[in-house]
């Protein structure tokens, strides 16, 4: 009940900051901008997808059809992806470093609650936030593509819960972060910097990063990395399969869960020996 109340009140006070709205407006703008732009044509020879007016395919027989918006789906999933990911933890790695600030966490302290159960509450309510942002974005284009092409990927709808769980597994690396640094700033950045690069170094480093030495220390040290942070990049690979109906790689989920799992008890233990 305690921890139920904490993800409540968590859920409550970012619903409360404006930056999560202005992701709802621009989520609003794509759903509505997908309803107004992509549609189907019926003709004699098949079906013509269309975006903004413009044919997209040439006239296709109604089978195929569904293959043609798996494909647009899944270019869209991996064009927002990125923005949903780093708009969300924009929109959430406050509420770490708030939660710890002199007073508030006094407060929290006082109450008969853990300094665990604290962090975890603050996490999943972070999590659930952005479970209903996903769900509303993610929901719109599907019922935008599904009511202008009649076709309905519930795999697409699915992937929801897929952009979740990778958003959970990029918020353990936000919560250490913060309650290390104890402000928002270094989680943001470090988040970013993760997403945007280290993660595909890391993915690639066969390829790129073990170019530049054959040691096998500088090697390992590499494949630790890998293996230790959560796979972005392998997740992201299996949430086009997902889309496109074909069999996903668990692999790097099963890895994601136990590297999140491994930050987040290791931010709990360094948060036990902080002094409040």
């Amino acid at each position: 009940m305690k921890l139920l109340t904490l993800i409540l009140a968590t859920f409550r006070e970012l619903f409360s900051k404006a930056t999560l709205y202005v992701l709802l407006g621009i989520s609003t703008l794509i759903m509505l901008g997908t309803l107004a732009s992509v549609s189907a044509e019926h003709t004699d020879e098949g079906v013509i997808l269309k975006a903004f007016g413009n044919p997209v395919s040439p006239p296709t027989p109604v089978e195929e059809v569904e293959t043609l918006v798996f494909g647009m789906q899944t270019g869209l999933a991996k064009g927002l992806f990125f923005g949903i990911m780093l708009f969300g933890v924009f929109a959430t790695a406050s509420v770490i470093p708030d939660s710890l600030e002199k007073g508030t966490v006094d407060l929290y302290l006082s109450k008969p609650l853990a300094r665990w159960e604290l962090l975890l509450g603050k996490y999943l309510g972070a999590v659930a936030v952005m479970l209903a942002v996903i769900l509303y974005f993610i929901g719109g284009i599907w019922l935008g593509f599904g009511i202008r092409t009649d076709v309905w990927n519930i795999q697409f709808l699915l992937s929801s819960f897929t952009m979740t769980f990778m958003f959970a597994c990029i918020f353990s690396i936000v919560l250490i972060l913060g309650v290390v640094f104890r402000n928002a700033a270094i989680p943001i950045i470090g988040s970013f910097l993760y997403l945007m690069f280290i993660d595909n170094l890391l993915d690639s480093r066969e390829e790129i990063l073990f170019l530049f030495s054959e040691s096998k220390i500088y090697r390992g040290i590499l494949d630790g990395l890998y293996y230790i942070l959560p796979q972005i990049a392998g997740m992201q690979r299996s949430l086009a399969e997902q889309i496109l109906h074909k069999s996903m790689e668990w692999k790097p989920f099963v890895q994601a869960l136990l590297s999140s799992s491994a930050i987040f008890i290791f931010s709990a233990w360094i948060m036990r020996r902080k002094d409040f």
